[in-house]
């Protein structure tokens, strides 16, 4: 039985701000403030066990969800799960109007300055900001000069991350004006947090996110040169980049299109997305990709993620870009010490919201004032680039650092920022089964709608569970948090759930971008290739320990033969005893450098499945997880393992995505390979020649390797004959697994995809599976089982036909080049 309940000061028994630190939660005298009491009081029953409960339930639904970011380690991603600690951060009614005034105020002045320094440039001629803090920015882009202009905004969306110092008041710490990251997972912390903290948010005057998400996404579209059925895309740097999954996460919520610089090309100053329809007009990019990469041609030309052109359809105004290029100029440090004066001279008013105070070393006078107080400062780099120094703890520094750091600050003094050091306010967390304080940083969002700036009533926290307030990066250990804004009682409007577009405009059976109808191709294709090579090493075992395999050795031979050439490796001599090929075998399929090992098979698949994750149901991304943590691959508990989750996620795939362009690609992509693999295995243990028929126990491998025994015993009621085994591997169109039901499937997918970019190649593709059904119909099983020329003559021409309509495929949908 339970004890009574417990208090919310028993839960807070031996959590202790840290010094003179403001603390969200208690007051100097050790009272609960009044928004966290409320908290407090909320919590069912035994408040410790509820808040492990809900830390417990949190961490359940990052792992169903696959939630998760990259942590770059040197040249090298690792995938780890996002780091969430359900406990939120709480900021009152009356806070949040102080805040949401200094964040509109700061958005439009940075606006009016990037309109300014990408325009007429009157702020650097009057000499209110120093030139070399712009011109000698490698942020600063020339060609992107005159890009705003007209424009009510140059400046769509501003992120920038808050704190509060000792004295309780927030100041900014940093902002992020290029491609703001973190609204998705902001997203994401709200949904799981919810559901983990259901009671306590429910009865909590918690502001809601959908308002502010619904005008996110019509301010976009009121970017859009032509505003009736605007093409909205995200712009990601693929994959690999640390925030990828809250970029395809928010393009999904959206109904955005995720693409990579790959997927648009420009014609005629205009973007198209190349899509399996042919090229479709781009209204909106919303940009995530940094600005320095956008245009290989106008910018870095080093960059693989751009697109060239981009710029240019820009400046023709055939395109809204999202933040518009550039803006990570005003980005640099450099520029806080000028912004009480800037927004003095531009707005005529006082900075509602102040940064740390801040000393650019290009002036004298300022770098005088950094060299005297080195020991009590951070200094920075007035530029970040990828080769920058890292920022210097001052205080952390020996005499010996120091000196080094005050001689390398007089020999470049433009390229180095003083910036006093705010000691961060602390927030509970839930922590090895205790709150504890933890330096936070809070990062807020404020977006263009109607005229004005918007603020998100919520946020991204990062929090340091150690403590330190000058490492809080989710890349070097921090959890995050989410940002209930509390409001003051009045009740918030019911979710806007009803598109104002028609619905037979939403859907674009010819809009699947190119490059996802080409990954789906190649997934199903590594779906069964993997699935193919799991199901004939794992069977291995029980070939070579059958004892009728000591009477016809060659199967297990010929088996292991066929497992070499799957992989792309040379087969062994004759002579080689069975157990040692058999071990080479697995040996090669445990190899992940060998790319067409099993190994290496799922290794492509987990790609595949992470670039189209957005475009798969929900349970298919803790399958993907799972993959990514399995190691071994040829063992038979690992292939058995594989095979299972294959045959899952096929399931999944079946069931419970659309049949839309994207499926239909999928599934010919698993059809041609099935094919293609069965025509291998029949060709390697089915011996085509009169004067060398069979062994039962060679048709039954057949069968077994094939996934086809138990069906073909049901069918033949266990009689086994060459005949009977061809007409069901090669002819029969009642056997999922036959060659038969595989060009019928190729057929009908093929009659389901867009002609209308190439209708003639597209009608010459559909005849030729016509042409191999027909090859098919026209063969019988006696006469195959008795003419082994034809027999051999069939599969030849089948594996010749499949290759024709891969090849055709790619042409007519994957490169295409013409505009729709």
């Amino acid at each position: 039985m339970s004890g009574p309940p417990t208090s919310a000061h028993s839960v807070l028994q031996g959590y202790a701000p840290k010094g003179s630190r403001y603390d969200e939660c208690v007051d100097p005298a050790g009272n609960l403030r009044p928004a966290w009491a409320q908290f407090f009081k909320q919590l069912p029953g035994n408040q410790a066990e509820a808040l492990q409960a809900a830390k417990e339930a949190g961490h359940r639904a990052v792992v169903e969800q696959d939630v998760n970011m990259n942590v770059y380690r040197g040249e090298r991603a690792g995938s780890q799960l996002w780091p969430l600690d359900v406990l939120p951060t709480l900021i009152g009614a009356n806070e949040w109007t102080g805040l949401t005034r200094g964040l509109r105020q700061r958005a439009h002045l940075f606006n009016e300055l990037l309109q300014d320094i990408y325009g007429e440039q009157k702020l650097l001629h009057g000499g209110l900001i120093p030139p070399a803090v712009v011109m000698h920015n490698p942020h600063f882009l020339r060609s992107c000069v005159g890009l705003g202009k007209g424009l009510p905004t140059f400046l769509h969306t501003l992120a920038v991350d808050v704190a509060r110092s000792s004295d309780g008041r927030w100041w900014v710490v940093e902002d992020r004006l290029d491609a703001p990251s973190g609204l998705g997972y902001s997203l994401q912390n709200r949904i799981i947090t919810r559901q983990a903290l259901s009671e306590v948010f429910h009865n909590s005057p918690v502001q809601r996110l959908h308002q502010f998400f619904h005008n996110y996404r019509q301010s976009l579209e009121n970017l859009a040169p032509q505003i009736p059925d605007a093409r909205i895309v995200l712009l990601s740097p693929g994959p690999a980049n640390e925030t990828y999954f809250e970029q395809a996460y928010l393009s999904s919520y959206l109904g955005y299109t995720l693409v990579e610089g790959e997927d648009l090309t420009t014609r005629n100053r205009k973007v198209y997305l190349r899509t399996v329809g042919g090229l479709q007009q781009v209204d909106v990019v919303l940009r995530r990709l940094d600005s320095d990469f956008c245009d290989p041609l106008e910018l870095d030309a080093r960059s693989l993620l751009g697109v060239p052109g981009l710029i240019h359809a820009a400046h023709s105004r055939s395109v809204s870009l999202a933040n518009l290029p550039g803006c990570r100029a005003l980005e640099t440090p450099a520029l806080l010490g000028f912004l009480q004066p800037l927004c003095r001279h531009i707005l005529g008013e006082e900075l509602a919201l102040p940064n740390a105070a801040t000393w650019w070393c290009g002036q004298e006078q300022p770098r005088n004032f950094v060299l005297d107080h080195l020991a009590d400062l951070v200094v920075k780099p007035t530029f970040r680039t990828r080769d920058s120094a890292p920022s210097r703890y001052g205080g952390w520094l020996g005499k010996t650092a120091r000196a080094a750091l005050a001689e390398e600050i007089r020999a470049n003094p433009g390229a180095w920022c003083g910036q006093e050091r705010v000691f961060h306010s602390t927030t509970p967390g839930w922590h090895d089964g205790a709150l504890r304080p933890m330096p936070f940083i809070t990062r807020l969002y404020v977006s263009w709608h109607d005229g004005d700036y918007i603020v998100m009533p919520g946020g991204l926290t990062r929090c340091n569970p150690r403590g330190e307030d000058m490492i809080v990066s989710l890349q070097q250990g921090s959890v995050s948090k989410d940002t209930w804004v509390l409001h003051d009682g009045q009740p918030h409007e019911p979710p806007l759930l009803i598109s104002p577009r028609p619905a037979e405009t939403l859907r674009h059976p010819a809009s699947t971008p190119s490059r996802a109808a080409n990954d789906f191709f190649w997934l199903g294709r590594y779906l069964e290739r993997a699935g193919a090579l799991a199901r004939r090493l794992e069977k291995l075992d029980a070939l070579l320990h059958d004892e009728i395999a000591h009477l016809d050795p060659a199967v297990p031979r010929d088996t292991i033969a066929l497992l070499f050439r799957m992989q792309d490796q040379p087969v062994a001599p004759a002579d080689e005893p069975l157990v040692q090929l058999a071990t080479a075998a697995r040996r090669v399929a445990d190899d992940p450098t060998r790319p067409s090992s099993l190994a290496g098979t799922v290794a492509n698949l987990i790609r595949l499945l992470e670039t189209l994750k957005v475009r798969l149901p929900h349970e298919a991304w803790q399958m993907i997880r799972h993959l990514r943590q399995r190691r071994r691959a040829g063992d038979t508990v690992a292939c058995a393992w594989l095979r299972q989750n294959l045959t899952s996620l096929e399931g999944l795939t079946l069931e419970t995505m659309p049949h839309d362009t994207g499926w239909h690609f999928l599934q010919l992509g698993r059809r041609l390979e099935r094919a293609r693999q069965l025509l291998d295995l029949l060709q390697a243990l089915l011996p085509l020649a009169a004067d060398r028929p069979p062994t039962e126990f060679r048709l039954q491998t057949l069968l077994h390797l094939a996934d086809a025994l138990f069906t073909y015993r049901h069918a033949y009621h266990g009689a086994v004959d060459t005949s009977a085994v061809i007409d069901w591997l090669v002819l029969s169109a009642d056997n999922p697994r036959s060659l038969r039901y595989q060009v019928d499937e190729i057929t009908r997918h093929l009659g389901m995809l867009p002609a209308e970019l190439a209708p003639r190649k597209v009608a010459a593709l559909r005849l030729q599976s016509q042409r191999m059904l027909g090859e098919i119909r026209l063969n019988d099983a006696p006469r195959l089982a008795s003419q082994p020329t034809e027999a051999t003559r069939l599969l030849l021409d089948m594996q010749q036909h499949l290759h024709t309509v891969g090849d055709e495929l790619n042409h007519i949908y994957f490169s295409h080049a013409e505009v729709r």
